[in-house]
């Protein structure tokens, strides 16, 4: 009975799956079929209806009424097309049955060809068919908001028609016909979808019928397979217990349970089995036991000196009872040496406890304690955790003390301090960037102006002094480009070069300085240094710095001195190391760890400002190596950079690498705006550019130059990006919009480029741009460039 009744119940559950199985199959599989047809019906609607279009739109342009008309009764008559037909922008007539489209081509040509009025109905109003459908009429009122929308279809008549509509947008060679109305319709292509149900019926009908088949087969195979692996099993397992049962409770000791698997029904056999043998282990099982106890020992000891906080077990008279692996390893003992010792001369060299000990907090609260201690007899920083453990009384009877290494946390939240105090920073170095940058573009452009200028004698005699100008501006621009390097605001613009020769061009930059001061030095460098890739100009001043740290601290010691520069190629030819070595008075420690931060400096006020190695360090980071300092015990000063070695990857792209300043472009008559808020900056570019033959528009921002686009046209725009009212990056967008072709014809002016939102325009956009301030050389080598490549207007 209850080997059929599991045999039964198992059946039925495998064919119920099966059967859902066969069903959720079909389904799908006639959705997806039935998808599959209707894309085609889609593909085919599309190619039909561009057919259509080509058609109708060589009638307008040859002047025809025939080519549409014939080609839809064509189309009209293949097998499973409905309708093929043109209406009009109404919603209600049909075009092309009527007389309406050849008497307006009559009109425009004409011309009024015979065949032209074979099948034609003799009067007008001829309503299409499916415009009463809902569908159509939403599409209808879709496609009056916009004739250019995408196409649409739809099913209609319960689904027994595929519909495709189209809208017909106007063209210039419809206007003559249609300049009441315009030159709009739509397209409607109909196929019947019966023959395609019928074959989706027909092939779920198959499916079904195979499903079916395979739920017999596979029936058959589970019931068979169910004896086999299930009730056969269980029924001679049953038949154990039966004649263990007969036997009146007696055990035999021949007869087992078969164990014909190892699955769940030989899992019962063995159970059996072993219940059997239950007498045979008694004895075994207290061994067993007991055996199991002191293995959980073992465990707990192995737990607890694998954990590596450091842990101990104090008593209250502050003895060690107890101490894991990790703390007697960070005394570089066993941990039986420990033991029994008091905690307060082990860990703090005190014969007493101290106000601070949390062991002594621990006991007098019976609470948990933690603190951050620093002053143990080992190096580092700990927090330390106390737990207190009571007796069957209530009270504390020992502590457990967990300590935690948090020396590295330590050092990294000083980085952390440290990057944060870097960031503030440069923020505050790029916001007297921007402030100074406009200023001076200013005074360059004035300046440079005016030394152009010929003819007047005034205006010679003071060129010399104007020039001094020029030059102390193009200095001021330096700092402010040092003052962003330190900031990361810009990247480098990296060639490939010898670190040797800029090494060579630094000593030689610095010859006057080094000769009159008394410094000695002396090149190693290496031969056969492969180049790599770095912005030469920043690791100059890099160099700079350096050497001038090393002549003022041997200057300030001995009125001279020895500077050693040296080149080493690393082992694995990855890296190059520049090694500076001076006989200075050396650095004192305190000193070296402080001495890549900001304004830290040892010279006198005045002096120093504390920037150089910060910017240095900055520099090599962005470079992807590092710069260390110390000073050996025999005295002197030892200064390590490490630079990766960085292929050429081509010729760096980027407007300031541009140097030609030849105009290829006839600029003569070129119109530009120019766009900035700084009143200055607008005079002195229109006054420089229209001396170069520009024709010069200003405007003050965003806005006032959009009103100037609706009204003129211009070939170029130069424009600011922080501007007060619409700045220069919504009125980049405006014209993106607006005016697309002028998308390329920007260029943008900047003196911020730290700003996030400025960075992230000019890095992921497309446009030109020139960071101020900038000479007026590159200025019109950018615009050549523009020119050339979009024309002008």
């Amino acid at each position: 009975m209850y080997r059929r009744s599991i045999h039964s119940k198992i059946l039925i559950i495998v064919i119920a799956v099966l059967a859902i199985g066969v069903l959720v199959a079909s389904y799908r599989a006639f959705k997806s079929e039935e998808k599959r047809l209707l894309d085609e019906k889609i593909s085919s609607s599309r190619l039909l209806s561009r057919t259509v279009l080509s058609a109708i739109y060589v009638d307008m342009i040859e002047g025809r009424a025939d080519i549409a008309r014939r080609l839809m009764d064509i189309l009209r008559t293949e097998e499973g097309v409905e309708r093929v037909q043109i209406i009009r922008s109404n919603g209600r007539e049909e075009a092309f049955r009527d007389t309406k489209t050849i008497e307006a081509v009559r009109k425009k040509t004409g011309m009024l060809k015979p065949e032209w009025l074979e099948d034609r109905q003799q009067y007008d109003g001829i309503i299409a068919e499916g415009v009463d459908d809902k569908s159509f009429k939403d599409a209808l009122a879709s496609f009056k908001e916009n004739w250019s929308a995408e196409p649409v279809y739809y099913l209609e008549d319960g689904g027994r028609v595929f519909t495709y509509i189209q809208p017909i947008a106007e063209r210039p060679d419809c206007i003559a016909c249609h300049y009441k109305n315009g030159a709009r319709g739509i397209l409607m292509v109909s196929f019947s979808l019966d023959s395609m149900y019928a074959m989706l019926i027909k092939s779920r009908n198959q499916w079904v019928i195979t499903g079916i088949i395979a739920i017999i087969f596979g029936g058959i195979l589970v019931s068979v397979l169910i004896r086999r692996i299930v009730t056969g099993p269980v029924r001679k397992t049953i038949e154990v217990i039966e004649e263990v049962t007969r036997a009146g409770g007696g055990l035999s000791r021949t007869r087992r349970a078969e164990v014909s698997s190892n699955d769940e029904i030989g899992a019962l056999a063995k159970a059996f089995n072993s219940m059997l043998d239950i007498l045979e282990r008694r004895e075994a099982e207290n061994s067993l036991l007991l055996s199991k106890i002191e293995k959980s020992r073992n465990e707990w000891v192995t737990t607890f000196d694998s954990i590596q906080d450091l842990i101990s077990i104090h008593d209250n008279e502050f003895n060690i009872i107890r101490v894991n692996k990790a703390m007697s390893d960070k005394f570089n003992c066993e941990p039986r040496e420990l033991i029994g010792k008091k905690c307060h001369i082990v860990f703090h060299d005190d014969d007493t406890p101290n106000k601070s000990c949390v062991s002594k907090k621990t006991i007098g609260s019976c609470n948990r304690v933690g603190a951050e201690i620093d002053r143990v007899s080992i190096e580092g920083n700990f927090k330390v955790t106390t737990f207190p453990i009571f007796g069957d009384e209530g009270k504390v009877i020992a502590t457990v003390h967990i300590g935690r290494d948090v020396t590295q946390e330590k050092i990294m939240e000083q980085r952390l301090m440290h990057s944060e105090k870097m960031a503030s920073l440069g923020n505050l170095v790029a916001g007297i960037a921007h402030e100074l940058n406009n200023p001076l573009m200013g005074i360059m452009g004035f300046s440079q102006l005016l030394m152009e200028t010929a003819g007047e004698k005034k205006v010679d005699e003071i060129k010399d002094r104007l020039e001094r100008i020029f030059r102390e501006s193009i200095r001021a621009s330096k700092i402010v480009q040092n003052l962003l390097t330190f900031a990361r605001a810009q990247k480098p613009e990296r060639s490939l070069c010898s670190i040797n020769d800029i090494l060579r061009d630094t000593i030689a930059l610095r010859g006057y300085s080094l000769k009159t001061n008394n410094i000695k030095v002396v090149e190693d460098l290496a031969e056969g240094l492969p180049g790599t890739m770095v912005d030469y100009y920043q690791l100059q001043q890099v160099f700079v710095n350096i050497i001038g740290n090393a002549v003022d601290a041997m200057v300030a010691h001995r009125k001279g001195g020895r500077l050693e520069m040296r080149t080493v190629l690393s082992v694995d030819g990855k890296n190059i190391d520049i090694i500076f070595t001076d006989n200075g008075p050396g650095v004192p420690k305190e000193v070296v760890k402080n001495a890549f931060d900001p304004f830290f400096t040892t010279k006198e006020v005045g002096k120093g400002t504390g920037l150089g190695l910060s910017i240095s360090h900055g520099i090599i980071g962005e470079h992807g190596g590092w710069i260390e300092m110390n000073s050996p015990s025999t005295g002197g000063t030892v200064v390590t950079i490490e630079l990766p070695i960085v292929e050429s990857r081509g010729e760096v792209d980027g407007v300031g690498l541009i140097r030609d300043t030849e105009s290829p472009v006839v600029l003569r008559g070129v119109r530009i705006l120019v766009v900035d808020d700084e009143a200055s900056i607008r005079d002195a570019l229109s006054y420089i550019l229209s001396a170069k033959g520009f024709e010069v528009r200003t405007a003050s921002e965003g806005s006032e130059a959009l009103e100037l686009l609706k009204l003129e046209s211009f070939s170029l725009i130069l424009a600011d990006i922080k501007m007060p009212g619409m700045g220069g990056i919504e009125m980049y967008e405006f014209i993106g919009r607006d005016y697309p072709a002028m998308e390329e014809r920007v260029v943008f002016l900047t003196g911020d480029v730290f700003s996030e939102d400025v960075k992230d325009f000019l890095e992921n956009g497309s446009c030109n741009y020139l960071t101020k301030p900038f000479e007026v050389s590159r200025l019109l080598s950018l615009l050549n460039k523009v020119l050339s490549d979009v024309g002008s207007i």
